[in-house]
């Protein structure tokens, strides 16, 4: 889904004035398939690739009106309860923040909110508690997911309904550490975009869901979709959403996986559900000539005009949060997105007015096969190079996204992200033997793959960080991480270590040979706290998916526990500093021992697995 997302952001900038007055009703798609056989090529697609999906709905838009809607297989295949168009509701996960960036432009229309001014003039004060720069943050910044934060420490879902909280509630006990300063690096944010939502709360004085149904769902007659994190806002939505099975994808099989059914606490962010034919009023209202959405036609002019660019090229990668995709036969505006339930998909093109919106309980080919179906197959447009003799400078290096955590007990798990850059020519770099990239400007580079491209931006911010701004999800190449992916590894083989040597003398006490030493019994407990600390890791690891991080009371005993195995690895590294002053035998053994709970400690230091507070 992340290549998905990001595909073909070369779309030029002339999307950004498109007049939505052109969008008049077309008799083909710009694929060239006559709209009256939209329904039937995309029903033959369902027909003979009926193992890429459980079951998912698609519907097309021309213009105001809906050309076709459809859905396929089932929602819950034990149950043998099939998909249906009008009946059956599916979480749009990220499509959810195309509906905080139309309320903020509503807003932006009534002259009631400046983009580019410091959303803490619209917050109530000292909402913050973790920004590490006094620089303002913007709405354009929520917009263009360059405000710096990376990934929060805290669970942003909730199983239970009654631990929902109100959003600004939500917010400020999940609220990241600010990494970057404003602008400088790129990086999704869940987070931003519902803070965005909550702006338009303290701005109109009702609740972010109040707001969406009476502006956009009341407006469009979407009497089928919810917001709201426990979907409750609509009861119609709520009990058909405990119909809703999860699947995935097992070799050519689909497993079902619950219903999974997680509360987003910033809501606004990834909450929508509903069905496809209201998903479908939604897509046509964004390319109708009646603009319903707005007052005035300049503002979706200005909405779908690009905020970001690639470097100090003419190459857009954003429109006010939307994202660029090309296609063989058309330009798109669109967003997609995931949940623990499902997968969606909203694509549009401003100058045809044709709109794809898919829906589904799993993730998988639908999506992009009815992209493509209607907009032509992806391309990857390369841009020409625009300057000089490039190959001066070297890319080369460990890179790690920006999305990840930064900061507190989970920046261990950042560390597996970790994607090395190596040069292969003059010209051209190999990422982790996945893509390649291309420098074409001074500040720009082209990345790609076997059938995915992207152009990005590259810059080196004032402390030496080096960055590539892949749209929404940028890389950094900081100081240092080579030496915290050596201090990483090591981490883990004093784990094994540790582990063999438990088992070694387990089977020496079982055939009595064990013969106690100077030191040996807290030896012995720094040994099992070092499995003890990986278990924690472990815990921690296996319950991010379902909640998006870590309840406080899961991260402050896991940090406990840390903080008890860091005291247990030192005093083993005292005792066996204290047996070597003495001198005898087993040196080699108590300076081995010296070195690997030192080294482990460091490495616990280093990845703040101690750190709870402040996150």
């Amino acid at each position: 889904m992340f290549k998905r997302m990001i595909a073909g952001l070369t779309a030029a900038a002339v999307l950004a004035g498109v007049s939505a007055t052109t969008m008049a009703a077309r008799n083909e798609t710009p694929s060239g398939i006559p709209i009256d056989e939209v329904g039937s090529r995309i029903e033959q697609w369902a027909s003979e690739n009926e193992n890429e999906y459980p079951s998912f709905a698609v519907a097309v838009v021309n213009g105001g009106e809906l050309v076709y809607s459809g859905a396929f297989g089932y929602i819950d295949i034990g149950n043998g309860i099939e998909a249906t168009p009008d009946d059956t509701v599916y979480e749009w996960g990220s499509c959810s923040k195309t509906l905080v960036w139309v309320s903020v432009m509503q807003l932006w229309e009534q002259g009631r909110i400046d983009l580019n001014e410091d959303i803490r003039n619209y917050l109530p004060e000292g909402f913050f508690h973790n920004l590490r720069y006094d620089d303002p943050i913007t709405m354009l910044n929520l917009m263009n997911h360059n405000a710096g934060w990376g990934e929060s420490t805290w669970a942003m879902q909730v199983t239970d309904e009654n631990d929902i909280m109100d959003l600004g509630e939500a917010l400020q006990y999940s609220e990241p550490v600010q990494m970057y300063r404003p602008g400088e690096v790129a990086s999704y944010s869940n987070y931003g975009a519902a803070l965005a939502g909550y702006v338009v709360e303290c701005i109109t004085g009702q609740s972010y869901e109040d707001y969406v149904h009476e502006h956009i769902f009341d407006v469009l007659g979407m009497e089928h979709t919810a917001i709201a994190p426990a979907h409750n806002d609509n009861e119609w939505v709520y009990e058909r959403r405990q119909q809703f099975v999860n699947y995935q994808r097992a070799g050519d099989s689909w497993v079902a996986n619950g219903h999974q059914l997680c509360f987003i606490l910033p809501y606004p962010a990834g909450a929508a559900c509903g069905t496809i034919e209201d998903m479908a009023l939604y897509c046509s209202a964004l390319v109708s000539d009646e603009n319903p959405l707005f007052e005035n036609e300049s503002t979706r002019d200005e909405l779908f005009s690009a905020t970001m660019f690639c470097g100090s090229t003419d190459i857009a990668s954003c429109c006010h949060g939307f994202w660029l995709a090309d296609y063989e036969y058309a330009s798109t505006l669109g967003h997609n997105g995931g949940t623990n339930g499902g997968s969606a998909n909203l694509e549009f093109d401003p100058i045809s007015g044709i709109g794809v919106v898919t829906l589904m309980n799993g993730s998988g080919n639908p999506h992009h096969a009815m992209d493509e179906l209607v907009f032509g197959d992806s391309v990857i447009q390369i841009p020409e190079t625009t300057c000089g003799d490039l190959s001066s400078q070297d890319l080369s290096g460990l890179c790690i996204s920006a999305r990840s955590w930064r900061r507190g007990p989970l920046r261990f798990m950042s560390m597996l992200g970790l994607m090395p850059i190596t040069r292969v020519s003059e010209d051209e770099y190999d990422v982790a033997g996945m893509y390649t990239i291309t420098r074409f400007a001074e500040d720009a580079f082209y990345l790609q793959d076997d059938s995915v491209g992207m152009a990005a931006e590259y810059k080196v911010l004032d402390d030496g960080t080096r960055v590539f701004d892949i749209a929404s999800s940028g890389y950094v190449t900081e100081k240092g991480l080579a030496a915290e992916l050596i201090l990483m590894c090591l981490y883990v083989l004093i784990v094994l270590a540790a582990a063999v040597l438990l088992i070694i003398k387990l089977i020496r006490v079982i055939a009595g040979k064990n013969k106690p030493y100077e030191g040996s019994k807290i030896i012995t407990v720094a040994q099992i706290a070092k499995i003890v600390s990986a278990g924690v890791i472990g815990f921690w690891l296996s319950v991010l998916n379902e909640q998006y991080g870590l309840y406080k009371m899961q991260g402050i005993i896991g940090c406990f526990v840390q903080m008890l195995c860091f005291a247990v690895c030192l005093a083993s590294a005292f005792v066996s500093v204290k047996a070597l002053t003495k001198g005898g035998k087993g040196k080699f053994k108590y300076i081995v021992n010296v070195l690997g709970n030192v080294s482990f400690a460091a490495a616990m230091v280093v990845f703040e697995l101690m750190r709870f507070w402040n996150v």
